[in-house]
């Protein structure tokens, strides 16, 4: 028996093996019911998220850039301590408010559902924008 011979054998044998396996994968692949395993953290996470990304955050951190830039504007001499805790402040303020900022300049991703032939139902963060199409 020749080497390609050999070769030749070998690429049908993988050719058939390939064939079969793309033949019986499944034609939808299907994601777990829940994203989380159901921890008894994890109900008080979502709601701490919910409060840092609301709109009483948004205000309270709106406050804290204007009270903190005039205290380094208008401040004069500030001891060490007390500047490095303003500019914590200006930090913390302008995390909490750059999400809520973020999402509304760039409006966080849509979700595109297909609920039937033909007809794609596509959410978008706020849910005046829901449409059928």
């Amino acid at each position: 028996m020749s080497i390609a011979s050999h070769w030749k054998q070998f690429l049908w044998g993988l050719g058939v093996i390939l064939t079969l396996c793309v033949i019986t994968m499944p034609h939808e692949a299907y994601a777990a019911g829940t994203a989380g395993g159901g921890l008894p953290y994890e109900s008080a996470l979502t709601r701490l998220r919910a409060s840092i990304t609301g709109p009483v955050a948004f205000t309270l951190s709106l406050i804290g850039i204007v009270g903190a830039a005039g205290v380094l504007i208008f401040g004069g001499e500030l001891t060490g301590f007390l500047r490095m805790m303003v500019f914590l402040v200006l930090l913390i303020a302008i995390l909490v408010g750059a999400q809520n900022v973020l999402t509304t300049l760039f409006a966080a991703g849509a979700e595109i559902a297909w609920s039937g032939e033909g007809t794609a139902l596509m959410a978008a963060s706020h849910p005046g924008f829901v449409r059928l199409s």
